[in-house]
C-alpha cells in the first residue's frame, strides 16, 4: 500500500490531484509513480463525443495509449473491466481496476479518517446461494435501495474517525487522529426486548437502540456491539458464544459479528424486508430467519458450517407462509425441524429435498387460542423433541412434533386458581418450565406444569423469561422494564437492569457525587449511579409527567418541573417542596452555577426567578411573555452563563434571543434573528453561552445557523450551519462545541466552528448534559448513553471545591436558620489582596491544565481591574453599558488567526501596557485559557519576567539569547496601498547573525532572514521578494513541500509568534501564538502534517501543531531546556531533542507524546564530559540519529535502545550544525570550519568515520542546507553571511554578504558605490548593482563610528572611530592614506566641506574640529558645545548659502558662518530648544547622559534658503522650521514618533525620517502628510537619501533597507 500524498510531498515538492500511473520493477519494487491534474475516464473515447450520461463528467480526458487496457476486437470495455469511481464526487479521485467479468464487481467502501486519508475497510465476502447474489462490505449492490447505501455509509461510529481498521491497517493506526468521543456505557433497553444467557451463563446480551450490549451481571462491565444505523429489531447468539447475528428496523441486511472481538464479519441481505425473528440451531450450524410483511411472512434458512473457515454463509432453502409470525425457533435436536408461530396457528416446517415443507395447526383439542410464546423441549429422550407453546388464557398446550398433533393442554388456572392470568413467556428444561404472566408472577414448575416449585413476584407483568443453557439461572423482563435474573441454586433474586420504558427527554449529572437523574414520558424522575448503572431511587408522578430537572449547584437537590406546571424539590427520593406558581408545561429550570438563583419557565411565556440559597426556595420576581411561547424549548428554554451573570432565552418572540442581567433581570441585549443571516424568516432554537473567560453566546436557529453574538455589544460575530436542518441541541466546553441534529451530534473547535468530528448516537437525542469533569457526555433519547470525552485537560480530577463557581459557600443550621458562610478560594480567578482590606467574592471554576491539546486561545480585553481591590473581574466585561459595540475578541486574539481577518492589537499588548511599577497590582494568577500563555505571578517569589527570577541562560551558541529591544513596533501608524506609496522595498542587505537554522533552499530561490523580514531571493537574478509580517527578529525557519513556517521571538508580555507563508505565492496562510517565550527550534514532520516549534531556557515546551487547521495539537514539558530538534524522516510521529539531555518522543495512537531519555556509557561520559551539553542533531535514512556537543563530539544515538553506541572527537569547540545525507555527515560550528565525513558500515556493528573534506569560514556556522547529492550547499554565519559551497571544487563563494555588527553610518559616493560603518571596526564597500562588497577595511582596536566620501573626489573616504582617530583610505589603491587624531573622545560624525577641502568632525564630548584634508592639519577646535559634554549628532553645510551648523544632544545648534579661503568662520547664531525635565519613558533626565533622549537633529533645507530643519526631544512630537535670518520659526509639522534619523529628498519635496518606533516615515516638506514603511526590528538609526540611484536607505542593528523612491 503506497501512501501517495507522502510520496509526492517528498519527491515531487507539488501536490497533484490524481496518480497517472506507477511502474514496477522485476523485483516488485515502485520504479516510478507518475502524477497528473487530470480525471481520466475510459469511456471518454474523444472529447468531442457527447459525455454518457451517469458514466462521464464534464472536464474527463480520454486515456493516454499508454495508459488504455487491451480489449479483442468485437468486444466492448466494460466486457473486461469495472471502473470504479471513490468518493463519488466531481472533486476526488477517479480509478479504474482491472477487473474481469466473471468476478464480482468491487467498490471499495471507505472511512475519512481525520487528516483526510482514506482508509479501506475489508470485511469477508456474504455469497446469497439462492439469487446467486453477493454481498461484501466492500462491494456495493447495484440495485440496492437508498436505505442499504445509508447502512454502507454509517458502518463506523465515527464518519471521519477509523474505529476499527483490517488488520493491514492496524500498523497506521497509530497515524490516526483519535476520536474526541468514544462510547463508554448505555444505560437502559429497548426497543427490542430480547434478551440471551452467556453460554457460561455470566454475562448477558440485550439490545439497547442500535447497539447491542454485552453484560456482565456480576459487575455490570458492558461490550458494545456498534454499527448498526437504526433500531435493532431482533438478535440471537449461538450456543457457544462465538457469533452473533442481528438485524435492524427498515433494512433487509443482517450483521454476523465474531463476539470475542465484537467485529461485524459480514452482512447478509435477507430479502426486501427486515428480519423480525433470528434463531442459532443448537444441534448444528444453521441460522434461521424470519420476515414479516403483512399478510406473508418469509423463512430463510442458512448455512453457517463455514462461517468459521471462510467467513461466508449460504442460503440452504427459503419458504413461506400467510401468517404473520411472531415466534420462531430451530430445533434443538435437528436443524432440519423448526417450528413458528403467529397469534392463532403454529406451523412446523421440515427440510425435503432442498425445500421447505409446513403443517400448519390452528386449533388444539377442537379449540382456538391466542398464542403469546413458543418453546422448545424434550421429553424422555424423545429425539424429534415436543413444542410448548404459552396463550393469553393462561393455558400451556404441549404439540408432538414428530406426529404433529396436540398431546396435552395444562391448565394453569386449575393448578393455581384464578390468580394466573396471560402468560406472556415460557421457558422449558428437561427438569422443570418457567412461565411469566399478567399477575407480575415468575413460576418455576415441575417438568410437567403441575406443581408450583418457585414463585417471584413483581410489580408488573413479567413479559418475557429465559433459562440459562445450563439450567442454573432464570431471567426475567416485566412491563416496567426492569430485568432480574433469579439463581435457582441459592434461590436469590437480583435485578440487574432497569430502564425507562418510554423515551428520555432530559437528563442532569449531580456535580456533587457520580449520580445522573432522568425523566422520561413514563412519568417517572430516576436517579442513576454513573459508575454502576444500578437505580438509586425513583419518584413517579401520576397524571403527568417531568419535562425538566436540574441538580442544584452544591447542596444535591432536584428540581423538576412538570407538564401541569407544578415544580418540585426531590432530596434522597422524597419531594420535600412544591411549587404551584405556573399552571402551564415547565421547559426550564435553571440554576445560576454559583447555585444563587433559580429560574423557572413555562410554555405560556412566564419567567420567576427564585432565591435558591436558603432552605426553601423563595419567589423574588416573576415577568410574564418574556419567554418565547411553546415547548419545543423544553427543557433548556433559559441558560445561564458561566460566570453566574447573565441569563439568555427566546423572547419575548420566537424570532428575538434576550439576554438578562442575572440578579436585577434587567435587559443587557435583546436581538432579532428572523432576518440576521438569511433572506428569509427565521427563529431562534435554541441559546447556550461559551466559556466561562469569553462573551460568546451561540443561538442555534431552525434554519439550521449557528451564530455566535457577542454578549457586550450584540454583535453577531459569525454564523455557521453544521446541518442542513435546525440544530435543536448546543453544549460547550472548554475547547469544543457540541450540536445534534435527530441521532447524530458533531464535535467541532470551539473558536472557528471548524474541525468536525461526527458521531451517530444510535438513538433519536432529546438531551445531553456533560458531566462536571468534563470528561463524560451524557446523551439521551430513547435510551442513555455515556460517551468518554477527551475535550477536557488530561490529568483534571474532579474536585467538588473547584467545580463550584459561588463566590460563598453557603451552609445552613436547620434550627437557628442562620447562614454561616466561608470563602471559596482559588479556581480560574484568584485575587491578591492588601492585609487592611475585605476580600470581595470572585467567580471560580476548574483550572485548567497547562498540557492540553487546545485548538485556540480566547483573550478578552479588559480582564484586568484596576480597582483598589485588585480583583479580576468579569464585570467590565460582560457588562459594559458602553453603547459603542465594541470588536468580538475572536476577531483579534485567537491563536491561529486567518491572513484575511487582521485584527487589532491583542490582550496580550495591552497587558504588555502596565508598568513595572504596578506589577504587584496583577492578580496572582491569571489563568490561562485553552492551556495558553501561562503567566504567573507568585506572592513568595519575583516575577517571572523579572531578571531575579528568569534562569540562568545557557552558554551554548546554538541557543538563542537576544537581548531586549530598545523600542516597539508603534501601533499607530499609516501603511499606504502599493499603487499609492511612495517608497517600495527593493533590496535587504544582510543575513540575521541571530538566527539559527535561517536558512531554506528551494530551487532557484534561497529563501533567508533579517531582523523581521524573510527575504525571498532568486539566485538567478537576484531579485528579492519581502515577506513581512512580523514584528520581532525571526530567528528561524522551517519548510515542507508547499509551506515555510517562520517564527519571531517574544518582547515584554507579547508573545512569540509563527506565521506559515506559502513558499510559491509568497502569500502569508496563518499566523499562531502559544509560547511566551522566545522560539528555540522550528521543524517539520516528514509528511507536513505537523508542525513542531520549542521554546527557549525559560519555557522548555515543545508545541505539535496540526497543519491542517493550525490548531495547537499537543504539548508538553521537559524538565531542561532544549538546543535542537531534528524529525524522523521515516515516521511523522517520532522526533527527538538534543539539550541537556537527549530525548526520543512519539505522537502514540492515543495523540499523546511519550519520551524517553537516551543514555550514555560511562567511557563516553569520561570523553565527552560530565557538563557536555548535546547541540546539534540530524537524522540518518536508517532510522540512527547523530548528535553533536559543545565539547566538540559527534555521537551516534539508536533511538530503539536510546543509547549512545558511537562518538568522536570532531571540532574543537561547540557542534552546532550536523546534516545527513547519502552516507555523508556535515558538521560545523564554532570552530568556524565545516567538515565532510564519509560514513561507512563495515559490519553489522562497527560504524567507519573518515574525514573527507574541510573548508574554513569567517565565523561560527548556524545554518547550512545541502543538496540531495552533498556536493552544493548553502552556509550561514554569525557574520551575517551566506556562503555557496561546492565541495567537489572545494571552494566557497560569498553569496550574500551581511554585517557581523551593529550599523553606524551610512555614506554614498557620487558613483554607484556607498560605504557603510560597523561597530566590529570595519569599513566595508558596497557596489550597488549587483549588490556585492568591493573593499573592506578593518580596525582591530577601535569601533568605526562614522563615515563620508570627499564630494570632489569619490575615491577617498573618511571614517572616524571610537579611539578619536580619523582615517583617509584611497579606494583606488585601497590603502590608507592619512591617519589623525584630533580627538580624544569617540568620534560621532564627519562631513566635508561643499568643495571637500575642509574636514570637520565631532565627538561625544561635544567638540568640534575644523580640519584640512589635504594636509591633516587642525585648521580650528570649537568648544562651544562643550560645556554640556552632550555629543554632536548633526553637522550640516548648507548648499544654498555658506553656512554650517553644529548640533549637540542637549538641543543646541550653532549657526556658523565660514569663509574656508581665509579661515574665517563666525558664528552667527545660536539656538536652545526646550524640552521637559524628564524622558519620555517618565524618569529625571540625567544632564550627563543624553542617550536615553531622542537624538537633536538639524539640517539646512535645500528648497528654503536660511531655512534649518530641526527635530528632537521637546514638548511635542515635531519637524520645525527655523528661519535664522529673521530669528524666527516658520512652520512646524508634527510627527507620530519621536524621530532619530532625518534626511531631505529634494527633488520629490519629502522628507525622509527613522523613528525609534522602527519605522521609515516620509512626509510631503509642504503639506506634513506622511506615509510608514515597516522594515526593521529595532529603531531606525539611519535614515538616508542617494540622489544618484534616487534611493532611500535606511538601516538598524545590522541589517540595512534600500527603497526606490516613486515619487
Amino acid at each position: 500500500m503506497f501512501n501517495f500524498p507522502h510520496l509526492l510531498r517528498k519527491y515531487v515538492n507539488r501536490e497533484y490531484s490524481h496518480i497517472k500511473s506507477i511502474k514496477l520493477c522485476a523485483n516488485m519494487f515502485v520504479k516510478n509513480v507518475f502524477s497528473t491534474s487530470k480525471a481520466y475516464n475510459p469511456h471518454v473515447i474523444d472529447k468531442k463525443v457527447k459525455l454518457i450520461d451517469e458514466i462521464t463528467k464534464p472536464g474527463d480526458e480520454p486515456f493516454p495509449r499508454e495508459m488504455r487496457y487491451p480489449v479483442p476486437n468485437g468486444h466492448t470495455w466494460r466486457e473486461f473491466y469495472e471502473f470504479i469511481v471513490f468518493p463519488p464526487s466531481s472533486e476526488n479521485l477517479s480509478v479504474s481496476v482491472p477487473n474481469p467479468r466473471s468476478t464480482t464487481p468491487v467498490n471499495p467502501s471507505f472511512v475519512s479518517s481525520k487528516n483526510g486519508e482514506r482508509v479501506f475497510k475489508e470485511l469477508p465476502v456474504v455469497k446469497n446461494k439462492a439469487s446467486n447474489a453477493s454481498i461484501s462490505m466492500r462491494s456495493k449492490p447495484k440495485k440496492a435501495s437508498e436505505k442499504i447505501d445509508e447502512d454502507f455509509q454509517n458502518m463506523s461510529l465515527i464518519e471521519n474517525v477509523t474505529i476499527s481498521p483490517s488488520k493491514r491497517n492496524k500498523k497506521n493506526k497509530k497515524d490516526k487522529i483519535p476520536p474526541i468521543c468514544a462510547l463508554k456505557k448505555v444505560l437502559g433497553f429497548g426497543p427490542c426486548k430480547n434478551f440471551e444467557f452467556s453460554n457460561n451463563t455470566e454475562n448477558i446480551y440485550y439490545a439497547s437502540g442500535s447497539i447491542v450490549v454485552m453484560q456482565s451481571i456480576e459487575s455490570g462491565s458492558q461490550k458494545l456491539f456498534t454499527g448498526h444505523s437504526d433500531s435493532i429489531l431482533t438478535f440471537t447468539v449461538d450456543q457457544a458464544d462465538e457469533y452473533m447475528t442481528s438485524s435492524q428496523k427498515d433494512s433487509p441486511l443482517i450483521r454476523i459479528w465474531r463476539v470475542s472481538s465484537q467485529e461485524c464479519i459480514a452482512l447478509v441481505k435477507s430479502s426486501e424486508e427486515p428480519c423480525s425473528i433470528l434463531h442459532f440451531s443448537l444441534a448444528d450450524k444453521a441460522l434461521l430467519g424470519v420476515t414479516c410483511s403483512r399478510p406473508r411472512s418469509k423463512l430463510i434458512l442458512w448455512d453457517t458450517s463455514f462461517l468459521k473457515l471462510k467467513g461466508d454463509i449460504s442460503i440452504i432453502c427459503e419458504g413461506s407462509c400467510s401468517d404473520n409470525l411472531i415466534k420462531g425457533q430451530l430445533s434443538p435436536v435437528s436443524s432440519s425441524k423448526m417450528a413458528t408461530c403467529s397469534s392463532r396457528s403454529l406451523q412446523i416446517w421440515r427440510l425435503r429435498a432442498g425445500k421447505l415443507k409446513s403443517c400448519s395447526i390452528s386449533q388444539f383439542f377442537g379449540l382456538e387460542y391466542v398464542l403469546r410464546d413458543l418453546r422448545w423441549g424434550s421429553v424422555g429422550g424423545d429425539t424429534e423433541g415436543f413444542i410448548y407453546l404459552a396463550t393469553a388464557a393462561g393455558i400451556i398446550i404441549e404439540v408432538d412434533s414428530s406426529k404433529a398433533s396436540t398431546v396435552r393442554c395444562v391448565d394453569l388456572c386449575a393448578a393455581e386458581g384464578p390468580g394466573v392470568k396471560c402468560i406472556n413467556s415460557i421457558g422449558v428444561h428437561s427438569a422443570f418450565g418457567v412461565t411469566g404472566t399478567d399477575d407480575g408472577n415468575l413460576k418455576v414448575w415441575d417438568s410437567q406444569f403441575g406443581e408450583v416449585i418457585l414463585n417471584v413476584e413483581h410489580e408488573s407483568a413479567v413479559k418475557s423469561c429465559l433459562i440459562s443453557a445450563n439450567g442454573l439461572k432464570l431471567l426475567a423482563v416485566t412491563e416496567t422494564d426492569s430485568v432480574g435474573v433469579l439463581d435457582a441454586t441459592t434461590k436469590s433474586y437480583s435485578t440487574v437492569l432497569r430502564s425507562h420504558s418510554k423515551k428520555v427527554t432530559a437528563v442532569a449529572v449531580d456535580p456533587c457525587q457520580r449520580q445522573l437523574a432522568s425523566i422520561s414520558h413514563d412519568s417517572s424522575l430516576r436517579v442513576w449511579n454513573l459508575d454502576s448503572l444500578s437505580q438509586i431511587y425513583e419518584v413517579f408522578s401520576a397524571g403527568e409527567f417531568p419535562t425538566t430537572v436540574a441538580y442544584h449547584p452544591y447542596k444535591g437537590s432536584i428540581v423538576a418541573g412538570y407538564s401541569k406546571g407544578t415544580v418540585r424539590v426531590i432530596e434522597g427520593g422524597n419531594v420535600t417542596e412544591e411549587l404551584l406558581d405556573l399552571t402551564s408545561c415547565i421547559t426550564s429550570t435553571t440554576f445560576l452555577p454559583n447555585g444563587e438563583y433559580l429560574y423557572v419557565s413555562d410554555a405560556l411565556g412566564t419567567l420567576i426567578m427564585y432565591q435558591a440559597t436558603k432552605t426553601q426556595l423563595v419567589q423574588l420576581k416573576s415577568i410574564k411573555h418574556i419567554v418565547a411561547k411553546g415547548g419545543h424549548r423544553c427543557p433548556s428554554a433559559v441558560q445561564a452563563s458561566r460566570d453566574s451573570r447573565m441569563i439568555g432565552f427566546a423572547g419575548p418572540t420566537e424570532h428575538c434571543v434576550t439576554v438578562l442581567e442575572a440578579s436585577t433581570l434587567t435587559c443587557l441585549i435583546k436581538l432579532d434573528v428572523s432576518s440576521a443571516v438569511s433572506s428569509c424568516l427565521d427563529s431562534v432554537q435554541s441559546v447556550v453561552f461559551g466559556t466561562v473567560l469569553s462573551r460568546d453566546l451561540f443561538v442555534s436557529t431552525m434554519s439550521g445557523k449557528v451564530l455566535r453574538v457577542d454578549t457586550k455589544s450584540g454583535v453577531i460575530v459569525s454564523d455557521h450551519q453544521p446541518y442542513p436542518s435546525s440544530t435543536p441541541h448546543l453544549l460547550v466546553s472548554e475547547n469544543y462545541i457540541v450540536t445534534a441534529n435527530q441521532s447524530k451530534f458533531n464535535v467541532c473547535d470551539y473558536s472557528s466552528m471548524a474541525g468536525l468530528q461526527k458521531y451517530v448516537a444510535y438513538h433519536a437525542i432529546n438531551h445531553m448534559t456533560f458531566t462536571p469533569s468534563l470528561t463524560e457526555l451524557v446523551i439521551c433519547g430513547d435510551g442513555i448513553s455515556i460517551w468518554g470525552f477527551s475535550g477536557r485537560k488530561p490529568g483534571l480530577n474532579f474536585n467538588k471545591d473547584d467545580y463550584t463557581t459561588i463566590a460563598k459557600r453557603v451552609s445552613f443550621d436547620q434550627e437557628s436558620g442562620v447562614e454561616e458562610s466561608d470563602v471559596v478560594e482559588s479556581g480560574i480567578m484568584s485575587t491578591l489582596i492588601e492585609e487592611d482590606k475585605p476580600q470581595s467574592p470572585v467567580l471560580m471554576a476548574p483550572t485548567p491544565d497547562l498540557l492540553e491539546p487546545v485548538q485556540s486561545d480566547i483573550r478578552l480585553e479588559d480582564t484586568l481591574d484596576n480597582s483598589g481591590e485588585k480583583t479580576l473581574d468579569m464585570s467590565s466585561i460582560l457588562l459594559d453599558p458602553s453603547p459603542s459595540p465594541a470588536p468580538h475578541p475572536l476577531a483579534q486574539t485567537v491563536t491561529v488567526t486567518d491572513h484575511h481577518d487582521k485584527g487589532s492589537d491583542s490582550e496580550l499588548e495591552n497587558v504588555s501596557a502596565l508598568s513595572d511599577d504596578n506589577s504587584e497590582e496583577l492578580p496572582k494568577t491569571l489563568a490561562p485559557i485553552n492551556g495558553q500563555h501561562p503567566f504567573e505571578i507568585s506572592p513568595d517569589s519575583a516575577s517571572p519576567r523579572s531578571p531575579e527570577a528568569s534562569p540562568e541562560p545557557p552558554l551554548a551558541l546554538r541557543h538563542i539569547t537576544l537581548d531586549s529591544p530598545k523600542s516597539t513596533l508603534s501601533e499607530k501608524r499609516y501603511m499606504a496601498g502599493t499603487d499609492s506609496c511612495g517608497l517600495e522595498l527593493v533590496t535587504m542587505l544582510g543575513n540575521d547573525r541571530e538566527g539559527r537554522a535561517n536558512v531554506v533552499w528551494r530551487g532557484t530561490v534561497l529563501f533567508y532572514t533579517l531582523g523581521n523580514v524573510i527575504i525571498a531571493e532568486d539566485l538567478k537574478t537576484s531579485k528579492q521578494e519581502h515577506l513581512i509580517e512580523h514584528t520581532e527578529t525571526i530567528t528561524s525557519l522551517a519548510s515542507t513541500c508547499d509551506r515555510i513556517a517562520s517564527c519571531s521571538g517574544a518582547h515584554k508580555l507579547q508573545p512569540s509568534q509563527i506565521c506559515i507563508w506559502n513558499a510559491d505565492t509568497f502569500q502569508l496562510l496563518h499566523t499562531c501564538t502559544y509560547h511566551e517565550h522566545q522560539i528555540q527550534c522550528l521543524e517539520f514532520t516528514v509528511d507536513g502534517s505537523y508542525l513542531l516549534s520549542v521554546g527557549n531556557y525559560k519555557e522548555n515546551a515543545l508545541v505539535l501543531w496540526d497543519s491542517n487547521n493550525w490548531a495547537v495539537h499537543t504539548v508538553a514539558k521537559t524538565e531542561h531546556y532544549v538546543h535542537a530538534v531534528a524529525c524522523d524522516p521515516q515516521n511523522a510521529t517520532e522526533f527527538v531533542t538534543a539539550g541537556k539531555c537527549v530525548q526520543f518522543w512519539i505522537l502514540d495512537h492515543k495523540q499523546e507524546l511519550s519520551v524517553a531519555t537516551g543514555t550514555l556509557p560511562m567511557q563516553f561520559i569520561r570523553s565527552i564530559g560530565d557538563e557536555a551539553e548535546f547541540t546539534a542533531v540530524t537524522y540518518t535514512d536508517t532510522g540512527m540519529v547523530y548528535i553533536g556537543t559543545n565539547t566538540g563530539y559527534v555521537t551516534l544515538w539508536d533511538p530503539r535502545s536510546t543509547a549512545c553506541i558511537l562518538h568522536w572527537s570532531a571540532h574543537p569547540q561547540e557542534v552546532d550544525l550536523l546534516w545527513y545525507q547519502n552516507a555523508s555527515l556535515v558538521s560545523g560550528g564554532v570552530s568556524k570550519n565545516l567538515k565532510l565525513w564519509n560514513i561507512q558500515k563495515t559490519d553489522a556493528d562497527d560504524t567507519s568515520v573518515m574525514l573527507h573534506d574541510e573548508l574554513e569560514f569567517d565565523a561560527a556556522i548556524v545554518s547550512c542546507v545541502m543538496d540531495e547529492q552533498m556536493n552544493l550547499g548553502i552556509v550561514g554565519t554569525t557574520s551575517g553571511t551566506l556562503w555557496y559551497v561546492n565541495w567537489e571544487e572545494k571552494t566557497s563563494i560569498r553569496l550574500v554578504g551581511g554585517h557581523p555588527d551593529q550599523v553606524n553610518d551610512i555614506a554614498f559616493s557620487s558613483g554607484d558605490t556607498f560605504a557603510v560603518a560597523i561597530e566590529d571596526g570595519s569599513l566595508r564597500l558596497w557596489n550597488y548593482e549587483p549588490l556585492e562588497q568591493a573593499v573592506q577595511f578593518q580596525v582591530v582596536s577601535a569601533s568605526c563610528t562614522c563615515i563620508v566620501f570627499r564630494p570632489d573626489d569619490s575615491t577617498r573616504i573618511s571614517a572616524g572611530y571610537g579611539d578619536g582617530t580619523i582615517r583617509t583610505f584611497d579606494l583606488a589603491s585601497v590603502a590608507m592614506i592619512c591617519k589623525m587624531a584630533p580627538h580624544r573622545q569617540a568620534i560621532t560624525i564627519l562631513r566635508y566641506s561643499q568643495n571637500g577641502q575642509v574636514l570637520v568632525s565631532g565627538d561625544s564630548n561635544g567638540l568640534a574640529s575644523v580640519i584640512n584634508s589635504e594636509t591633516g592639519l587642525i585648521m580650528r577646535v570649537i568648544s562651544d558645545h562643550k560645556k554640556s559634554t552632550a555629543a554632536v549628532t548633526s553637522l550640516n553645510f548648507s548648499t544654498l548659502s555658506p553656512h554650517w551648523l553644529i548640533a549637540t544632544a542637549d538641543r543646541r545648534v550653532s549657526v556658523w558662518a565660514a569663509d574656508w579661503e581665509t579661515d574665517n568662520n563666525k558664528m552667527i547664531c545660536w539656538l536652545s530648544f526646550p524640552a521637559p525635565s524628564f524622558t519620555p519613558s517618565g524618569d529625571p533626565v540625567d544632564k550627563n547622559n543624553y542617550r536615553s533622549l531622542p537624538p537633536s537633529l538639524a539640517l539646512f533645507s535645500p528648497l528654503e534658503r536660511d531655512t534649518i530643519l530641526y527635530a528632537g526631544y521637546g514638548l511635542l512630537q515635531e519637524i520645525l522650521f527655523y528661519n535664522f535670518k529673521t530669528k524666527e520659526t516658520v512652520r512646524k509639522i508634527n510627527l507620530a514618533h519621536w524621530a532619530t534619523a532625518l534626511d531631505i529628498i529634494p527633488n520629490s519635496n519629502l522628507i525622509v525620517i527613522g523613528s525609534h518606533d522602527r519605522l521609515v516615515t516620509i512626509v510631503d516638506y509642504t503639506s506634513g502628510t506622511f506615509q510608514d514603511f515597516v522594515a526593521h526590528d529595532n529603531e531606525v538609526g539611519i535614515a538616508g537619501y542617494w540622489e544618484k540611484n534616487n534611493v532611500v536607505c535606511s538601516g538598524s542593528g545590522a541589517g540595512i533597507a534600500l527603497w526606490n523612491v516613486k515619487v
